[in-house]
């Protein structure tokens, strides 16, 4: 009860900026509702008075739901007419390039032919240096085989004489001593013949006797 008698005042203070509000365009009674929302408030807070202080919170929701929403379409209708601005000055750079590009084309006929026989040279000019590559290497490759060849065959007979001249070794050293051997059987024949007729000479002697 002292509660309520204690916020007559506020109200009776109130009612004449709500009503000024009403009357005033939409977005900004709102704002004047957002501002007697906070007044509510505080005025509940310090009046100790509940429903005040709803009544308020209320109103602060509203306005600012209210405020939110607004804010929203100025942004979008402020978005829709960049869209358009922007699609208008994309229309005009389109056709700005579509105009350069037509007179780029007709004034590129004129050396269309030049270019082309210039993009034949090149071609051309390409592949000759392309095959000049590719038989260069060929004849690289070639001339590496044939070297590898080479050295492989001297390798080769490399090999064969040394096998030659080892087998001629051997060879020359076995008749060397087949004749050391015919060599020492002669001499053991000459020795036995010698001692066949010391032999004889002695059972000569004996005879003579």
């Amino acid at each position: 009860m002292i509660s309520n008698l204690i916020a007559l005042p506020y109200e009776i203070a109130r009612r004449p900026v709500a009503a000024v509000g009403e009357r005033l365009p939409e977005t900004v009674a709102n704002r004047v509702g957002l501002a007697l929302g906070s007044a509510d408030k505080v005025a509940g807070a310090l009046l100790r008075n509940p429903a005040l202080t709803r009544r308020g919170g209320e109103e602060i929701d509203r306005a600012s739901r209210f405020l939110e929403a607004t804010r929203l379409e100025e942004e979008a209708e402020r978005k829709r007419e960049q869209a358009q601005e922007t699609a208008a000055a994309t229309r005009s750079e389109a056709a700005a390039k579509r105009a350069s590009a037509q007179e780029r084309a007709a004034d590129g006929l004129e050396d269309a032919d030049a270019v082309e026989a210039r993009g034949k040279q090149e071609a051309e000019r390409r592949a000759d240096e392309a095959a000049a590559r590719k038989k260069a290497a060929a004849a690289k490759r070639a001339a590496a085989r044939k070297t590898a060849a080479e050295q492989r065959r001297q390798s080769a007979e490399s090999a064969a004489d040394a096998k030659q001249k080892s087998a001629q070794r051997r060879a020359t050293a076995q008749l060397d001593d087949a004749r050391e051997d015919q060599r020492s059987a002669q001499e053991t024949r000459a020795e036995a013949d010698q001692l066949d007729e010391l032999v004889d000479a002695k059972k000569g002697e004996r005879r003579q006797r």
